[in-house]
């Protein structure tokens, strides 16, 4: 069996050891110890499966595979040492032709080297020999094919190579260009181009003669230009708006416009150097409308040229290129240079530079809205913002210009007049011309800075507008001051209601998006998304900030606005204005209510019958005055304004009545009679006349009170008193005291306090 056991070995070993893998061979002898161990276990009967019978068997395969085990040993001692003798000459032999493999792979590369040089120079001469032909076409599709040779060896470490053959491309490139471009102008010109193309038989005919010529040259300058880098999947799934960037951003003003196009351009740029430079008389620094006019009709001429005949020719790469965006973005470029290469003769002449940014804004306005150019392409405007000294300039300007309109604003004769005139009811707000006029003023200057990109250079028009704001509120806070002297006047009423105003307008305005942005840009919350700049916050967040605002306007109270300090300012100028007012009209009450208060009310007697009584002689003034005070506050106070009025007014007489009239009299039953037929018949029906929005039983309510108190029949005067009186001692049982407010509120005594109607009871004259 030794024989077969080792032919066996052989086998086994042969079957595992593969490409003389020897480092096998101790996974072999790890495998062979564990059936080893398997068997053993079989033998000693610690394996619960192994039968009596089998035994014999087992034993014999221990046997076989020990025998096995002492042959694998022997070999693989053996193979060790065989291993050990054979590695000094595999090391040598390894020395020995590592030299012939260095020569072999510096064959190989420059073998390739030499491959790629000469597939270079190939189409290289290949584009020589077509333009030397007269064959531009075949010339570019040799170019694209070197092209292409550069491409692939933009990965290369061959930096000479790489040089060689980006040199060659370049060159053949500008040559190749130049041949295009000439032929294209030259065809342009029989074509009749800039010209606009007509419906005419002439142009038609032209058009149909030269269209396909027209349209090879232009493909031959597509693939000679460099496409815009691919739109990204995630982007705009319409028809084209402008080629974009590799985050799916349009294309910079700066960037070059597609080559075709450009060349279009070119006969309009020369025009229009020609007329705005130099020495010509429509180059006028103080007239910029004219280019701006000019390259407006130059957009509008060629639009439907660009899009009904060019924008079907831009394909593959181009697929994704408006061409009628890219020609206005062109002419925009050139425009830009003007403004640039005028901008240091008029930057300090006050009066051009203010024309030129309003001719600006009209023309960026124009290109947005008329032209259709979208908003997120770049227009020449930030040549006015970018720069510091002309962002500066700007404003500066804006402050000058904005103070002097404001100054031929306030002092106009009709300056503090309504400006509906009499027209209340189409006007509910009554404000004045001024006010008016201020706040359009600050309205125009957002919306000349709204064309502003960039929210740091929004943030000195902002701060430009909160001055003006804060100063045309010290001169509202100064002239009314100087009319709250008197009696209140027209132009007091018209300085609460200019305040007014422009709280709602600036508390209307701090809720757009616009402002909000600038915010909490300039109060950053530390829960917000910020942009990838890191420097304002994102839309998103914005958008979700406003719908809680508009939702929960508490929250948008806590968090304020760019105007909080305004709006706080107004708003407290209107509340001192309303104090001033029904101090005067409260002064005035107080005046007539000295012959009224010094009636002998405590010897009046009811002589006839109550439906027949008449005010009081002595509150004829009163009266008289106060009406004539609330006709005038009705016809010149905002509508809006005069709740607030009112309520102050109400709450303020019915003060002075209860303290200068009821407590220092004594009131008999007859007295009593009078006192609330002068309050509840004359002066609450007066009031109820204007105080529409405030229920009658809440006007004078503590005077109407005390008279109900006064009026009480002797008996139920008398347990009243009894139930107020322990009120007065110092601790008072809960229960007596809810037993006394109960009686008072069935009495109609809602308002005074237990100790006040005590009072009042005591001032009542009983009949003897």
């Amino acid at each position: 069996n030794s024989g077969g056991g080792s032919h066996a070995m052989d086998q086994y070993l042969d079957e595992t050891i593969i490409d003389d893998n020897f480092r096998v061979l101790p996974d072999v002898l790890k495998s062979l110890k564990k059936e080893r161990d398997h068997l053993k276990a079989q033998l000693t009967g610690t394996v619960e499966t192994t039968t009596v019978g089998e035994w014999p068997s087992i034993v014999l395969d221990i046997q076989s595979t020990l025998k096995d085990l002492d042959i694998l040993h022997d070999r693989c001692t053996e193979l060790d040492r065989s291993s050990q003798l054979l590695d000094p000459v595999l090391i040598k032999c390894a020395k020995a032709i590592e030299p012939k493999v260095e020569e072999l792979v510096d064959a190989q590369r420059s073998q390739s080297y030499l491959k790629w040089l000469k597939a270079v120079q190939k189409w290289s001469g290949s584009i020589d020999i077509c333009l030397k032909r007269g064959s531009p076409q075949d010339a570019v599709r040799a170019y694209s094919k070197l092209s292409s040779i550069v491409g692939q060896l933009r990965n290369s470490k061959c930096a000479h190579l790489k040089r060689y053959a980006t040199d060659i491309q370049q060159h053949w490139c500008a040559r190749l260009q130049d041949r295009v471009t000439s032929d294209f102008l030259v065809m342009l010109k029989e074509l009749k181009w800039p010209t606009p193309l007509s419906s005419s038989s002439h142009t038609q005919d032209l058009w149909n003669k030269c269209h396909h010529r027209f349209t090879e040259l232009f493909n031959l300058l597509l693939e000679l230009g460099t496409p815009p880098p691919p739109v990204p999947p995630h982007g705009h799934h319409g028809p084209p708006h402008g080629h974009h960037d590799p985050e799916g951003c349009p294309p910079r003003l700066h960037d070059p416009v597609v080559l075709p196009i450009n060349v279009l351009l070119d006969p309009l740029k020369k025009r229009f150097q020609f007329h705005f430079y130099g020495n010509k008389k429509t180059n006028m620094k103080e007239k910029p409308e004219w280019y701006f006019t000019q390259v407006s009709a130059w957009i509008n001429d060629h639009s439907h040229f660009m899009e009904k005949i060019v924008q079907p020719m831009m394909q593959g790469p181009y697929q994704g290129v408006n061409a009628r965006l890219e020609f206005i973005r062109g002419l925009l470029q050139e425009v830009e240079v003007k403004i640039l290469h005028d901008m240091p003769t008029i930057l300090y002449e006050d009066a051009i530079m203010a024309h030129l940014i309003d001719e600006l804004l009209l023309f960026e306005r124009e290109l947005r809205s008329v032209v259709q150019y979208p908003s997120p392409h770049p227009s020449c405007l930030h040549v006015l913002y970018n720069d510091e000294v002309a962002l500066h300039k700007w404003v500066t300007l804006e402050r000058q210009f904005a103070l002097k309109r404001i100054k031929v604003v306030t002092h106009s004769p009709t300056a503090w007049q309504c400006q509906y005139g009499d027209m209340t009811a189409a006007d509910d707000t009554c404000v004045p011309e001024c006010a008016e006029g201020f706040m359009g003023i600050i309205a125009g200057i957002t919306e000349r800075y709204k064309c502003v990109e960039g929210v740091e250079q929004q943030v000195p028009f902002l701060e430009l507008q909160l001055d003006l704001l804060m100063e045309f509120h010290q001169d509202l806070v100064t002239a009314s001051k100087k009319a709250a002297g008197a009696q209140p006047s027209e132009n007091l009423c018209a300085y609460l209601n200019s305040a007014h105003y422009i709280t709602l307008i600036l508390k209307k305005w701090g809720e757009q998006e616009f402002f909000l942005r600038l915010h909490y840009h300039l109060n950053p919350h530390p829960k917000h998304s910020t942009t990838a700049e890191g420097r304002h916050p994102s839309l998103g967040w914005l958008l979700q900030i406003i719908s809680t605002r508009r939702m929960d306007p508490q929250f948008a109270e806590s968090e304020g606005c760019v105007f909080s300090t305004p709006i706080t300012a107004f708003s407290a100028l209107v509340g001192d204005i309303l104090g001033w007012i029904v101090q005067h009209i409260i002064s005035v009450a107080k005046d007539n209510c000295k012959r009224y208060k010094r009636d002998k009310w405590h010897h009046m007697t009811v002589d006839k019958d109550v439906l027949s009584l008449d005010p009081s002689p002595s509150a004829s003034d009163l009266f008289t005055q106060l009406r004539d005070q609330l006709v005038f506050m009705e016809s010149h106070v905002s509508p809006q304004i005069t709740p607030d009025l009112y309520s102050l007014i109400n709450r303020e007489l019915d003060r002075l009545l209860l303290t200068e009239v009821v407590k220092n009299n004594s009131f008999s039953e007859g007295g009593a009679t009078q006192l609330d037929y002068d309050v509840s018949k004359v002066m609450v029906s007066l009031l109820a006349e204007f105080f529409v929005d405030i229920p009658s039983v809440h006007l004078l309510e503590m005077t109407q009170e005390a008279c109900r108190l006064l009026k009480l029949l002797p008996g139920s005067a008398k347990l009243m008193k009894e139930m107020l009186e322990p009120l007065q001692q110092a601790k008072v049982d809960t229960d007596v005291y809810s037993a006394a407010i109960a009686a008072l509120s069935d009495m109609g005594v809602h308002t005074l306090e237990p100790h006040e109607a005590l009072k009042i009871l005591i001032l009542r004259v009983e009949p003897a």
